[in-house]
C-alpha cells in the first residue's frame, strides 16, 4: 500500500511578493521570497546581501539549489548568532579579499560563505530550498511521502527559475551543488511532470522531455554552474542492496525530517564535540579509504564510495555548521533514485516506480529497450548554455571523470565551457573547504565574468 499524506496567487501577495526586491523580505523577513510550484507548493528562497544596509545587487542572478540533505545555508556559511562560542580567527594564509572586508572582519566565518564571495564580486545570489527542505522562516512546504529527485527537478527548480526571473528581468545562471547541479541540467532538458498527478500523491506520472522546451529554456538562462554534479554514484558492495530487502527499503516512501531532530539532539553539545565527533568519522573513512589494497576490485571498496567529505580541509567551526545548520530532510525516494543509478550501469533515469503502470513495483530492473522510463543521460545534448563545473577530488559520491564526461562530451558545446578538478578535495568541502575561499570560489566567479 503507497503512504500518502492524507488558486492561482492573488495580485496583491503577487505584489508583496515582487517588493522585497527593493529592500526587504516578503512578510517582513529579510531576503525571503516564495516561488509557487505547479502543483501548489510554496518553496522558500533566499536573495543574499550581507545585512539590510546592503543594498541587493542589480546585475546577473546566480541561482543554487543545495544538495541532497542540505539546505541552502550550506552556500552561507556563519558563525550562528544564538552561539557565541563560535571565535574562529583568520588564518595567517587567508586570501587578500576576505582579509579586508568589513562583513568578514565582523564575522571570521563568512569566509567560507560562497553566497557572501559572488555578493562581493557584484553577482545577485539567490539560493533556494526544494520541498520538504529548510528551517524556519526558509522551510519551504513539504511534498508528499513518495517525492523523489524527479519531483524536486521537474517542479521546484523551475518555479525558483521563473521566480529569479520575473523579480530581477535578468536571465540567471543556475546550477548548485551536487543534486543542485543536476536538476540544473534536467530543467535544460526540458523536463516536467503532470503537476495534478502529482498534486494527488497516489503515485508519480513519468517525466516527459520536450526538445522545444529544452530550447526555449536555454534561451532564457545565461549559463550553467555545477559544484560537484551529481549523476551516477560509486556503490561498493551492491549485492547489499540489490535485493528484495534492499529494494523494500528503498522503495519506502517517507520524508526523513532531520530539520526536526537535528535542532534538537544538537542543542546540547558544544561545537567542539560535534566537530570533533565528523573529524574522527570522515578522517577515519578517509583513512580506510586510502589504505584500499589496490589489488582488491573497486566493488570493494566501501570507504572509497563514502569518502564524501575531507575533514582534514575543512575547519571545525565550518564542520560544526555544517552538521548543526546545513544538514537538512530528505526523502527516501531521492536516495533510492541514486542507489538505482548506481547499480544499474550508471543509467541516469526517472524513478523506476514512476507511471501508473510501475506504481506497485518495487525492484528496479535493468534497462531494457522499450521500457518507457525517461533517461536523463540520454539527452545532454539539450544542453546549449555555457557550462562550467568545479568537481572534486574524490571519487565519494561524484565521480570527476564520469561526470564530467556526462556533462561536457554530452552537451551541446560552446567556446565558455571548462571545468576544474580541485586537489585535496571530497565532495562536500569543494564548496566549504580550506580551499574553497582560495581555489573553488575564485574560479567560479572568474567563469561568471567570463560571461
Amino acid at each position: 500500500m503507497r503512504i500518502t499524506n492524507a488558486l492561482p496567487v492573488l495580485m496583491l501577495l503577487g505584489l508583496i511578493m515582487v517588493l522585497p526586491g527593493c529592500g526587504g523580505g516578503a512578510a517582513g523577513v529579510e531576503g525571503l521570497y516564495v516561488a509557487k510550484t505547479q502543483d501548489g507548493l510554496d518553496i522558500k528562497m533566499r536573495r543574499y546581501r550581507p545585512s539590510p544596509s546592503h543594498g541587493y545587487r542589480n546585475s546577473m542572478p546566480v541561482l543554487l539549489f543545495p544538495g541532497i540533505m542540505n539546505n541552502f545555508d550550506q552556500f552561507d556559511v556563519r558563525s550562528p548568532l544564538w552561539l557565541n562560542s563560535y571565535n574562529y580567527k583568520l588564518p595567517e594564509d587567508a586570501p587578500a579579499w576576505a582579509r579586508n572586508d568589513p562583513t568578514i572582519k565582523k564575522d571570521n566565518l563568512k569566509m567560507y560563505s560562497l553566497a557572501h564571495y559572488l555578493y562581493l564580486r557584484g553577482y545577485d545570489v539567490w539560493m533556494a530550498n526544494y520541498r520538504g527542505v529548510g528551517r524556519g522562516d526558509f522551510k519551504s512546504d513539504d511534498g508528499h511521502p513518495n517525492t523523489t529527485l524527479d519531483v524536486w527537478c521537474a517542479l521546484d527548480y523551475p518555479a525558483a527559475v521563473s521566480k529569479v526571473r520575473a523579480v530581477t528581468g535578468r536571465k540567471p545562471v543556475i546550477g548548485g551543488f551536487s543534486t543542485g547541479s543536476m536538476c540544473a541540467y534536467q530543467y535544460l532538458q526540458g523536463t516536467t511532470m503532470d503537476a495534478a498527478v502529482v498534486r494527488q500523491g497516489d503515485y508519480l506520472p513519468h517525466v516527459v522531455g520536450d526538445a522545444s522546451l529544452a530550447a526555449q529554456r536555454n534561451s532564457q538562462v545565461a549559463g550553467y554552474l555545477a559544484i560537484d554534479p551529481a549523476g551516477a554514484p560509486k556503490l561498493a558492495y551492491n549485492f547489499m542492496l540489490d535485493n528484495a530487502v534492499g529494494w523494500d527499503i528503498l522503495a519506502l516512501e517517507v520524508k526523513m525530517d532531520l530539520d526536526a531532530v537535528l535542532p534538537v539532539v544538537l542543542s546540547v553539545l558544544p561545537p567542539v564535540l560535534v566537530s570533533g565527533a565528523t573529524d574522527l568519522i570522515f578522517k577515519t573513512i578517509a583513512n580506510m579509504a586510502h589504505a584500499f589494497p589496490t589489488l582488491l576490485p573497486s566493488w570493494m571498496d566501501l570507504f572509497g564510495a563514502l569518502e564524501i567529505w575531507s575533514a582534514g580541509n575543512t575547519n571545525g567551526y565550518v564542520e560544526d555548521f555544517m552538521v548543526r545548520i546545513g544538514l537538512s530532510s530528505f526523502y527516501v525516494g531521492g536516495i533510492a533514485q541514486f542507489a538505482d543509478w548506481g547499480l544499474n550501469d550508471y543509467q541516469l533515469r526517472e524513478h523506476w516506480q514512476n507511471g501508473y503502470e510501475n506504481r506497485d513495483r518495487l525492484i528496479a530492473e535493468d534497462r531494457v529497450a522499450g521500457d518507457g522510463y525517461y533517461y536523463y543521460n540520454d539527452h545532454m545534448s539539450l544542453l546549449t548554455v555555457p557550462a562550467f563545473a568545479v568537481f572534486s577530488e574524490s571519487d565519494g559520491g561524484v565521480s570527476p571523470d564520469r561526470m564530467s564526461d556526462l556533462i561536457f562530451n554530452g552537451k551541446t558545446p560552446t567556446d565558455k565551457d571548462d571545468w576544474i578538478v580541485i586537489p585535496g578535495t571530497s565532495h562536500l568541502d569543494v564548496v566549504l573547504g580550506n580551499t574553497a575561499p582560495a581555489i573553488s570560489f575564485p574560479a567560479m566567479a572568474d567563469w561568471l565574468d567570463s560571461l
